[in-house]
C-alpha cells in the first residue's frame, strides 16, 4: 500500500534536496517579490483549453442494439386474475363467512 507523505515529510525532503542542491556547487538567484517570470506580465493568462489529445472512443452501438433486442424479445408472463373475495351464505341468505376464489381462466 501506497503511504500519502505529510507536508512535514514534503518539507524535510525538498530541505534535503536543496542542500545536496547548493553542496556540489549550485547556486539560488534571488529574485526580487512582484516579478514575474512571464514574458509580459501585465497580459492576462489564457487559461489552456482541450490541450489533450482526443481519445480513441469505442462504438457500442452493436452492444446497446443486441441489449435493446434481448429486452424487447422477452414474452411478458400471462397476468393471473386475483383472487376475489365471495361470501357464503346460510339457507336463510344470512352471510356466514367470507372465502377467496379464484377466477378460472375462460378458454376461447
Amino acid at each position: 500500500m501506497k503511504y500519502l507523505s505529510s507536508k512535514a515529510q514534503k518539507r524535510n525532503q525538498l530541505s534535503e534536496e536543496m542542500e545536496r542542491f547548493l553542496a556540489k556547487g549550485g547556486q539560488v538567484a534571488e529574485i526580487a517579490q512582484g516579478i514575474s517570470g512571464r514574458e509580459n506580465p501585465m497580459s492576462a493568462l489564457l487559461p489552456i483549453l482541450f490541450n489533450d489529445k482526443t481519445l480513441k472512443r469505442t462504438d457500442a452501438r452493436q452492444a446497446l442494439n443486441a441489449i435493446d433486442a434481448r429486452k424487447h424479445s422477452k414474452t411478458k408472463p400471462e397476468k393471473v386474475k386475483a383472487a376475489k373475495k365471495v361470501p357464503v351464505y346460510d339457507d336463510f341468505g344470512e352471510i356466514l363467512r367470507w372465502v377467496w376464489e379464484k377466477e378460472q381462466p375462460t378458454h376461447k
